[in-house]
């Protein structure tokens, strides 16, 4: 038998064993969908909102983002690498049937995409994994200004939750957690949400007005996905190869500071016009950023000084708003930005912008850091396999 043939007969067991978990289901009909996995739709016709689960990569990750996210820190409960091994496996057949739709009470997914991601505690002397830490999985050094949380900071292993539709990400990531709690606790988690952009817009705004990712890295460019975001063989360790890295930042916009200040202040202090969201002194949110009429320590100059090694830091960004009420102490509304930072290597990418940032970034005096993750991202599974298989095999 072929490999091809081996990995669609693989298929075809996950697809029967993801039929007995949706007995019950009524009125749905079942289809076998292109990543291996089942899904369902009341109508009979094709789960169109399902995200394929199985690749060479992790959903969750060039997937366009979705409009909400769970995002939890799990630490491991057990001694025993075999039980990591089983969580991880009982994990994957559960994601893939949350994301085909159609169980767990999730009949539309709505792009549903889980994402797991191993924490640098995960190579200590539990399992016998220290010699596999990757160079690149090296621990964040403190930054300058930094409050961070330990409770709410750092886990074992990451479980970042995504769909278009809030319910469908808060039951997936609910389903994630019973299934593991045999072997792994929640450490600490994070809801997000995007705003939906203004008539006429494309980019969202964060919680101070702005527009915010207008100069992310591009989804369907795969020649800068290779450059900035997936691992290569060259890099190691091997069981990394088309992975990436994730880093995650809690971060409090102090929204009672910064939104009195008159708007001509925001603008320098961003490096951005708040209404079209274009670079100062140009029309256009896309147009060119020019660095000679820019504030030198403007936050839009801190993060990417239009240098030749600047393309080299680019990361990924895939951050989320947050609210989480009033601060009487403040008297302020408060929330902020869950940042998520994916990369090909945090050395090079996010610790050098993140430095820059924590000793000369004008906006630094209206945010606070509160909470810090690092997670090695490794590459997706094949039907019938499980992701973290090339490390825990």
């Amino acid at each position: 038998m072929s490999e091809d043939e081996q990995q669609q007969e693989q298929g075809r067991r996950v697809s029967r064993r993801a039929l007995l978990g949706m007995a019950g289901v009524a009125g749905g009909s079942v289809l076998l969908g292109a990543g291996g996995y089942v899904a369902t739709r009341d109508d009979g016709g094709p789960a169109a909102s399902a995200e394929p689960f199985y690749g060479d990569h992790q959903a969750g990750i060039t997937t366009k983002q979705q409009k909400y996210l769970h995002f939890a820190a799990f630490d491991l409960r057990t001694m025993r690498r075999d039980d990591v091994r089983g969580l991880m496996r009982d994990w994957t057949t559960l994601a893939a049937d949350l994301t085909a739709g159609g169980s767990h009470g999730i009949d539309d997914p709505r792009h549903l995409t889980v994402t797991f991601g191993f924490g640098p505690s995960l190579f200590d002397q539990r399992y016998g994994l220290a010699a596999e830490r990757p160079p690149a999985l090296a621990d964040i050094p403190a930054f300058e200004f930094d409050k961070l949380d330990p409770a709410v900071s750092d886990g074992d292993i990451c479980v970042q939750v995504c769909s278009e539709d809030k319910v469908v990400a808060l039951q997936a990531s609910a389903a994630m957690q019973r299934a593991g709690a045999g072997a792994a606790g929640m450490r600490w988690a994070q809801e997000g949400f995007l705003r939906d952009p203004l008539p006429g817009e494309t980019t969202t705004r964060n919680l101070f007005g702005f527009k915010d990712g207008t100069n992310n890295l591009p989804l369907n460019d795969a020649a800068r996905m290779r450059r900035n975001v997936w691992v290569s063989a060259d890099d190691g360790p091997s069981w990394m190869s088309n992975g990436t890295y994730l880093v995650s930042r809690r971060i409090l916009m102090q929204i009672g500071e910064f939104l009195p200040e008159p708007v001509p202040i925001q603008q320098m202090n961003i490096g951005r016009q708040k209404g079209s969201g274009a670079p100062i002194g140009q029309k256009h949110e896309f147009d060119p950023v020019d660095p000679s009429k820019e504030l030198p320590d403007s936050h839009i100059m801190m993060a990417n000084q239009r240098r030749p090694a600047s393309e080299d830091e680019r990361i990924l960004r895939r951050g989320y708003n947050f609210t989480t009420g009033y601060d009487a102490e403040l008297s302020s509304p408060t929330g902020g930005l869950f940042f998520i930072a994916i990369q090909r290597d945090p050395r090079r990418q996010f610790v050098a912008i993140q430095t820059r940032l924590s000793t000369r970034d004008r906006l630094t005096k209206y945010i606070i850091h509160q909470s810090s993750g690092l997670f090695a991202v490794p590459p997706g599974a094949k039907p019938g396999g499980y992701v973290g298989e090339t490390l825990l095999a």
